[in-house]
């Protein structure tokens, strides 16, 4: 094929995939589309919406208030699941509020704070505060920081 003929070829092809990008928008998923469960040390938590703050419900069914607006969820493992951190034996899961700053928007304003099992007892993070849309499993010091060890 000449030179003639591929660079025509060749520019369509790079405006039907340029168009084919423009026309869905990476719009944030909806919230109830991520983990509000977890199992630390085989029991299971659940978060929940209590007048539209986010709530831990523990195994014996008490409850945790997480001074956080609803909706809120697990941090998303690459299994989709809530990913758990361990550091030094010690489970640790965040908890986030991920909200669009205007609809279809791709800027997002965050909170999320960890919450660590350390010997039994449960102890919840100062909160964090993010421009961010982002959900995943994060790095280790997103887990481990907000703690004194």
């Amino acid at each position: 094929m000449t030179l003639f003929f591929r660079t025509p070829l060749l520019l369509s092809g790079l405006l039907a995939s340029l168009c084919a990008c423009a026309q869905t928008p990476a719009t944030p998923t909806p919230a109830n589309d991520y983990p509000v469960q977890v199992s630390l040390a085989g029991k299971t938590y659940t978060l929940g919406n209590e007048e539209q703050r986010c709530t831990l419900l523990k195994p014996d069914h008490s409850a945790l208030p997480l001074d956080m607006p609803w909706p809120c969820h697990f941090s998303v493992g690459s299994d989709g699941k809530a990913h758990v951190e361990t550091y030094k034996n010690v489970p640790i899961v965040i908890v986030l509020h991920v909200m669009p700053i205007a609809q279809n928007s791709l800027e997002c304003r965050s909170e999320y704070r960890a919450l660590r099992l350390n010997n039994e007892q449960l102890e919840p993070s100062v909160i964090a505060r993010s421009a961010s849309c982002l959900r995943g499993t994060g790095d280790q010091k997103d887990y481990t920081a907000l703690f004194d060890w």
